[in-house]
């Protein structure tokens, strides 16, 4: 009688699963690029997506794995998000700095487009052993920043590159939600704190206290997720897309209460004032702005005055105006109701991660830089590889069991 033989893998199977392996190790290792390099993360990011994109190319024989794109952009929140895009596209008809804009506009279109792809190319099941590379990247890149900081504490003489302290606060405070809510899936609440506390440690170390209370405000909300989920997600909605949508307001609002709680001559008080008097003196230039990525420049030119506010809040409304507010703010209600449809274990990080990132770019910490669009391309990889990863099946009680 002859022997069965145990068929051997497919070479393109393996060579897809190699592949991909390497792809998550990349990604996984773009936080500790970064304190290398000033592009480490830039550019590692797109290497480790085309890598998984490469994978599925290879392992694929029909197209329908790409057929997800076409369903993401005509969803609502792609229609949204491709009218933001048409529309800074659109601005750059009046804006005063053409090329800077076309450029970096473009860059944006090609890490969208990019991101996309990478999400249709993710298989249907993420292996486990690929995701944990993403908790135990950022927690080696945390641990490594924990003890350079600490050596720097203890010795004066030694210099550390300002990107180590402005940028990886906001790469960690943002990173950990997807690595904690993964790690909450497979019920490693020991290496989801240990995570947490290693991060809060070094915000505090670095003195990061925007980043930190980013941070806090996401675990608040991811608390409050877990335990009322309906209406955390209603709170997001009515703390995100309202901040967008009353901005013009706040400077009239908000102008008396800074001045009365921290004195006529504080930094506030006069940004408010000057965001004001754009407000005032440039009314019909709310509804389609003044083109996109204008404002840092048109600080540096003298077009509007040095102290106006930074943050999300002013310069959307500065560059794309009402139409473009209002594009992100479907964006924004369409990321918050597929929340609810995500596995209810993973609901809660996703919104602490809106919750997170959004806070930071109202308190001015990052502008519409390469390494702040590749750091949320990078989180949205995350989160659709995280779901993939999910039991999509229960598993049946054994025979043992139900005879008790």
């Amino acid at each position: 009688m002859p022997l069965q033989k145990t068929p051997s893998p497919q070479p393109a199977a393996s060579a897809a699963r190699l592949l991909r392996r390497v792809g998550f190790f990349v990604l996984a290792a773009a936080p500790l690029l970064s304190m290398a390099s000033r592009r480490g993360f830039v550019i590692a990011v797109p290497f480790g997506s085309i890598l998984l994109i490469m994978a599925t190319l290879i392992e694929s024989e029909t197209n329908k794995p790409w057929q997800s794109i076409g369903r993401m952009a005509v969803s609502i929140c792609g229609i949204a998000g491709l009218f933001v895009l048409l529309w800074a596209g659109l601005s750059l008809i009046w804006t005063p700095f053409k090329s800077e804009a076309m450029a970096r506009l473009a860059n944006m279109i090609g890490l969208v487009v990019l991101v996309m792809t990478t999400v249709a190319s993710l298989p249907v099941h993420s292996r486990a052993s690929n995701l944990h590379l993403l908790a135990i990247g950022l927690g080696g890149a945390i641990v490594l920043a924990n003890g350079l900081s600490i050596w720097s504490l203890n010795d004066p003489d030694l210099v550390i590159d300002p990107l180590f302290t402005e940028r990886l606060p906001l790469f960690a405070s943002v990173l950990l939600f997807p690595c904690i809510g993964w790690l909450h899936s497979r019920q490693r609440f020991g290496g989801a704190l240990m995570l947490l506390v290693f991060t809060g440690s070094f915000l505090i170390l670095h003195e990061a206290y925007a980043a930190l209370f980013s941070l806090t405000l996401g675990i608040v909300f991811y608390g409050l997720a877990v335990w009322r989920a309906t209406w955390c997600r209603w709170l997001s909605g009515m703390m995100t897309i309202g901040l967008l949508v009353l901005a013009p307001v706040l400077p009239f609002v908000l102008r008396p209460l800074t001045k009365w709680a921290f004195g006529a001559t504080d930094l506030n008080v006069d940004a408010l004032r000057a965001w004001g008097r754009l407000v005032q003196r440039e009314p019909l230039r709310l509804m389609t702005g003044h083109g996109f990525d204008v404002t840092a420049r048109a600080k540096a030119a003298g077009l509007i005055e040095p102290t106006a506010p930074r943050g999300l809040l002013f310069e959307l409304w500065y560059d794309l105006g009402l139409l473009g507010v209002v594009g992100v703010a479907i964006v924004l209600l369409m990321i918050i109701r597929a929340s609810s449809k995500s596995a209810p274990v993973l609901a809660p990080g996703i919104l602490a991660t809106l919750i997170c990132a959004f806070s930071l770019t109202v308190l001015g910490q990052v502008a519409l830089q390469s390494w702040w669009v590749t750091l949320i391309g990078l989180v949205v990889i995350m989160w659709f590889a995280i779901e993939q990863g999910q039991y999509h099946t229960i598993r049946p009680r054994s025979i043992s069991t139900r005879s008790h």
